[in-house]
């Protein structure tokens, strides 16, 4: 052999020995799952909202022996399917009907970690790349920053999203250029899971990569036969319907969704809201440098952004790799391509740090309902990770061309100035005054990662370097640079990786919870934020199926953010606490922590005064004294303009148990009225109550045009009988579920049913059968022509 021609590795089971080195590094990090530990800590999204979602569905679904459609714990009610709730249809979604619900979570991180690296490592295999470089591009991919750290968000539908982009591109290289008829069925399969991740503004990001990628593929080489090029972008685009095929279930809820929810572009259309929680160029050293920006959990964060809970990170050693890979000949067009799609995705991550997010803001459809897109930088890494590993191979192709000298020099400066304080010292300077201290505070992780950072660089020159001279081995070689990439990635990813027991804290049992789970649904809790904090955080009381005025989700119905005069895009609300709301919302027990309750509530009386609750705080629980009922019967109605409905509403002089106040939007009319009505008489009571259904009978006929308010919101897709006969249902006060009652009603019935819910299940189950069938017949038929 040549000086400086490396001979390959190859283990005996390639792909099993690549399966594990990419369980390796995450099953360390996964230790603590063992003994019963939540990857997810108090400030994450999964502790109190994406937990108690899917416990909540869990039970639901065991409980009515169907999914559940219509959720009625969080702010007065919203649709559950359609509003989006989290990983509803995906397939990890049934690990939580047999294991604990933080366990299939825990697995649900954990399995798709794994797939994120295998998936990738199979597309460099598929891309003629040797074992080693394939490893070390999915263990760069699978631990880069952004996505080793997905775990401190909680933003597992990110990572599913992430898992599916190597698969879509190796479906691709198997439909558009291996000629494969499976790999177009392949790529619907990974459309259709990324889209029920669901995550679609990062599914809108694979889907743009891989047409990208697409027409690579199809216009690589000389060859210009426009009849086939046609034929494999029609089969790509047709792979695409089938793949949102199989998403429908979710989307087709969702999409009649949107005009009633704050993501509606008529209520966003918001530039400054797009472009927020961006890459702004104080993050950019992070990229080189680990943990340059700090992190919002530690109290190290100085960026303009508010909150970071996430690594930027791409790995020093990776970007040297990438850059090397980048400028082999051989793969010329190929890295031509791959850099265009990191450019690209660069420059949306950034958002308005550069001009060219206004473009694509204006053009790219969807933008505008979506904010953070820093997200996009998983794109880049994927990018990284596949040159990364084209640089592997020309290593080992050509050890001789590396330019070992820039990189021990580099890696040396950046040991050095990590090790002296000086990239803490920058991020200082960088740093607003007021936030300075903080980059004080994070300026020991900064060195830390710095000196490992460029200590990597090093070994990977080392190793470069002795193998160029004939005196290592190439296993050594090999397994030394999936070691010292792994090890760096690995452990500016562990930073991230933050355990909790939620389901001994948080979630446990405790006086107030039994409480109100014996008390009749339903009705209506508001945990009270004060000055000591909140006893209930966010949405945890969902878990155990306690209804709470407000709560934690973001896709609430528009019309309740209208009444609550929500502020902006934040969760809080002008109005919140208003006794008139109070009174409308049902609100029948209050929870306040002890110390911020001297002797009582006006009207209300205490059920505990100081009791121990499950997230540690002495908590007080109160009951309503006078009735706020959950439905109620109201003798007439008003037209007003819209504008004027909430003010109506907060007016102490208007008397809503004599009128139910309607918009002049609503399309149905209201017999004229000279004076109002006394109150009506007739009491209303729950037959039977569960979420999506109400029985409902009066205790007296009503009278003639009087309507039936319920304090849970309205939405399309209720409908109601009134004594068995159909009738239509409306949004009075504002937001709440009305019903017109005919003279002599005295039983109502209310339905949530949603025939998008219907169609697109439907549509998934028949998508869902082609595309399996195209993934396993044609194999089946080759294997057996042969």
């Amino acid at each position: 052999m040549d000086e400086g021609q490396l001979e390959r590795f190859e283990p005996r089971w390639p792909t099993l020995a690549a399966l594990g080195f990419f369980c390796l590094w995450i099953a360390i990090l996964s230790l603590p799952m063992l003994g019963g530990d939540f990857v997810a800590a108090p400030y994450n999204d999964q502790y109190a909202t994406g937990l108690a979602f899917r416990e909540w569905a869990a039970s639901q679904w065991k409980a009515l022996g169907h999914f559940p459609l219509w959720n009625p714990e969080l702010f007065a009610g919203l649709p559950f399917v359609a509003a989006m709730h989290g990983d509803l249809f995906y397939p990890t979604t049934f690990l939580r009907l047999v294991f604990p619900t933080h366990v299939a979570m825990n697995l649900g991180f954990v399995i798709h970690y794994v797939l994120v690296g295998l998936f990738m490592y199979l597309l460099l295999r598929a891309l003629r790349t040797g074992w080693t470089a394939a490893v070390v591009g999915g263990v760069v991919y699978q631990l880069s920053g952004v996505i080793g750290s997905y775990v401190s968000p909680g933003h597992d539908g990110k990572l599913f999203v992430t898992a599916m982009l190597p698969l879509g591109f190796l479906a691709l290289v198997w439909a558009l250029r291996d000629r494969r008829s499976e790999g177009y069925a392949l790529f619907a399969l990974s459309v259709g899971l990324a889209l029920l991740s669901p995550h679609p503004q990062m599914a809108q990001y694979f889907l743009l990569a891989a047409g990208i990628f697409a027409l690579y593929l199809v216009f690589d080489g000389p060859d210009r036969d426009w009849k086939r090029i046609s034929l494999q972008l029609g089969g790509a685009m047709g792979a695409v319907g089938f793949g949102i095929g199989i998403s429908l279930v979710q989307y087709l809820p969702f999409l009649a969704y949107i005009p009633f929810s704050p993501r509606d572009e008529a209520v966003v259309a918001d530039f400054a809201f797009s472009a927020s929680y961006a890459i702004p160029w104080t993050h950019v050293p992070e990229f080189l440098v680990p943990r340059f920006a700090g992190e919002w959990f530690n109290g190290t964060y100085w960026g303009p952004n508010g909150i970071k809970l996430h690594s930027e990170y791409l790995g020093l050693s990776a970007i040297a790799l990438a850059i090397f890979g980048a400028w082999d000949k051989d793969r010329r067009r190929i890295a031509m391509w791959l850099s265009g799609i990191a450019l690209l995705f660069l420059l949306v991550a950034m958002g308005s740090a550069t001009p060219f997010f206004r473009v694509w803001w204006e053009v790219v459809p969807f933008v505008k309902s979506t904010r953070a897109p820093g997200m996009a930088l998983f794109v880049v890494s994927a990018m990284v990770g596949i040159l990364a590993a084209f640089g592997v191979d020309r290593i080992e192709r050509d050890a001789a061309a590396v330019p070992i000298k820039v990189w021990l020099g580099a890696g040396g400066a950046v040991a050095v100035l990590g090790l002296l304080g000086v990239f803490g010292a920058v991020a200082e300077t960088m740093a607003p005054p007021e936030l300075r201290a903080r980059a004080v505070a994070g300026g020991a992780a900064v060195r830390t990662g710095a000196l490992v950072a460029g200590v990597a660089l090093m070994a990977v020159a080392a190793l470069a370097f002795g193998k160029a001279r004939g005196r290592l081995p190439a296993t050594f070689a090999a397994l030394g640079l999936v070691v010292v990439l792994g090890s760096e990635m690995w452990l500016n990813a562990s930073a991230f990786w933050n355990y909790s027991r939620p389901q001994d804290e948080l979630f446990a049992d405790d006086e107030i919870k039994s409480y109100l789970r014996d008390v009749e649904r339903p009705y209506r809790v508001w945990s009270v934020p004060t000055r000591v904090g909140q006893v209930y955080p966010q949405s945890a009381l969902m878990a155990d199926g306690i209804a709470q005025w407000y709560g934690h989700h973001g896709n609430e119905l528009h019309s309740f953010d209208l009444v609550n005069a929500r502020r902006g895009i934040s969760l809080a609300f002008t109005n919140e606490g208003n006794p008139r709301l109070m009174d409308l919302y049902a609100i029948r027990y209050l929870i306040v922590p002890a110390n911020a309750v001297d002797d009582s509530i006006p009207g209300f009386s205490f059920v505990f005064r100081s009791v121990p609750s499950s997230t540690g705080m002495q908590a007080a629980l109160l009951e309503r004294d006078d009735s706020a009922p959950y439905a109620r019967v109201v003798p007439s109605g008003v037209m007003i303009p819209e504008a004027q409905v909430v003010p109506t509403l907060l007016d102490q002089r208007v008397p809503l148990d004599r009128m139910v106040v309607f918009s002049d939007q609503l399309d149905f009319q209201l017999p004229a009225i000279d004076t109002l009505p006394s109150p009506a008489t007739a009491v209303a009571s729950f037959a039977e109550w569960r979420p999506g259904y109400m029985r409902i009978e009066l205790s007296e006929p009503a009278s003639a045009n009087s309507f039936l308010v319920i304090a849970e919101n309205w939405y399309k897709d209720w409908s109601a009988t009134v004594d068995a006969r159909p009738t239509p249902t409306f949004p009075g006060n504002g937001s709440l579920l009305t019903v017109p009652l005919s003279a002599g009603a005295r039983n109502v019935e209310l339905r949530f049913e949603s025939r998008e819910f219907q169609r697109g299940k439907w549509l998934t189950f028949l998508s869902l059968i082609v595309v399996l069938g195209g993934c396993v017949a044609p194999p089946v038929w080759r294997r057996r022509r042969a």
